[in-house]
């Protein structure tokens, strides 16, 4: 029997040969897209979006690149009102995705809050009493009034953001608006 060929596979070397191949296969399929995940885009570029847009509107946008946080009331109030201001630098008066410079399939809304009264207990969404004060006025008071004859402007832009926390990414600022310390709050999903 020398001359025929001895190799000696049994059964059992193949199926253990085979499972091994199986195990494998299923080992690639399995945790190869895990290890690549980090690379795609999802939260993470929201996050990085998320900060630049608030960077942008409390260092520049909303105010000058030479005293950043400190923001311009016109540019400020022209922007929520979406118009057109000469000398502030936000873009246009399309609609917000395009006035803050992303796509238009990002959902996105800019609110401006503070504690501008002595009654106010925490912090209020905040609007341009543009009718008789001519000041920073928070939302609850009657001050603000809002309508088609006022001419208040209620500073947030956008759509409501969802109320579980896990599908947004929130930014925040600190700035200063008409010798006031706000809030910009940046929200994204």
């Amino acid at each position: 029997m020398r001359g025929h060929n001895s190799r000696g596979q049994t059964t059992l070397d193949f199926a253990f040969g085979m499972s091994i191949f199986i195990a494998v296969v299923l080992f690639i399929f399995l945790f190869v897209p895990g290890i690549l995940e980090p690379f795609t885009a999802g939260v993470q570029e929201e996050t990085v979006t998320t900060n630049r847009v608030a960077d942008e509107l409390t260092h520049g946008m909303l105010g000058s690149t030479r005293t950043p946080t400190v923001l311009n009331r016109t540019c400020t109030v022209g922007f929520f009102e979406s118009a057109a201001i000469s000398g502030c630098h936000y873009h246009g008066t399309g609609t917000l995705a395009e006035r803050v410079g992303i796509d238009e399939d990002q959902h996105l809304n800019v609110t401006v809050y503070g504690n501008v009264s002595a009654s106010g207990e925490g912090r209020e969404m905040l609007c341009w009493d543009d009718d008789d004060a001519d000041t920073l006025v928070e939302r609850v008071e009657t001050a603000c009034d809002v309508g088609p004859s006022s001419q208040d402007v209620v500073l947030s832009a956008g759509g409501s953001p969802p109320t579980r926390n896990d599908d947004s990414v929130t930014a925040t600022r600190v700035a200063s608006l008409f010798r006031e310390d706000v809030t910009v709050e940046v929200v994204m999903w």
